[in-house]
């Protein structure tokens, strides 16, 4: 089950990278690490602008910040989302607003903490999964950032397991 969606969005930087026209009717708001990783792309002209029109800059707080990084570990994708994913899916925990990424990992966390999300360009996941690990060698099964069997000593393989709808 999803919270109830707010009047806003909170937006991941591929939205802004593609230059997809943004719902004028929503508070559209990114996280201190979004603005980061487009300047750090070369798009702070288009940062600018839209923090002069439609975009706020909010920074999430420290407890939806532990219960992304729970999460996250918790389903395999820690290792798979950067800072500035973390703080947005903290940010739409905080806020209860729909978070629109086209990232698949960063969707499979909303989901088990049951942040809504809104894809641009791809299909939206449509199950949750737990990423694992599995040796190559004995098949043993271990959390998702293992890389080496502590049984056979080969290395493992990264898996994932669907674990539910959304």
């Amino acid at each position: 089950m999803t919270k109830g969606v707010g009047k806003g969005l909170v937006i991941d930087s591929s939205a802004l990278y593609y230059g997809k026209d943004l719902p004028s009717e929503f508070e559209l708001i990114i996280s201190p690490g979004i603005a980061s990783e487009l300047r750090r792309h070369g798009m702070g002209d288009r940062l600018d602008l839209l923090l002069a029109t439609k975009v706020k800059i909010l920074s999430p707080s420290k407890e939806s910040l532990i219960q992304v990084l729970a999460e996250s570990k918790a389903s395999g994708d820690l290792t798979r989302l950067s800072s500035a994913d973390k703080e947005i899916l903290a940010l739409a925990l905080d806020l209860g607003y729909e978070l629109v990424t086209d990232d698949y990992s960063i969707q499979n966390v909303a989901a088990a903490l049951g942040v809504s999300c809104r894809p641009l360009d791809q299909n939206g996941i449509s199950r949750t999964i737990v990423w694992e690990s599995v040796c190559t060698g004995c098949r043993k099964r271990f959390a998702a950032h293992v890389e080496e069997c502590d049984i056979c000593g080969s290395a493992t393989k990264t898996t994932g397991r669907k674990h539910g709808g959304r």
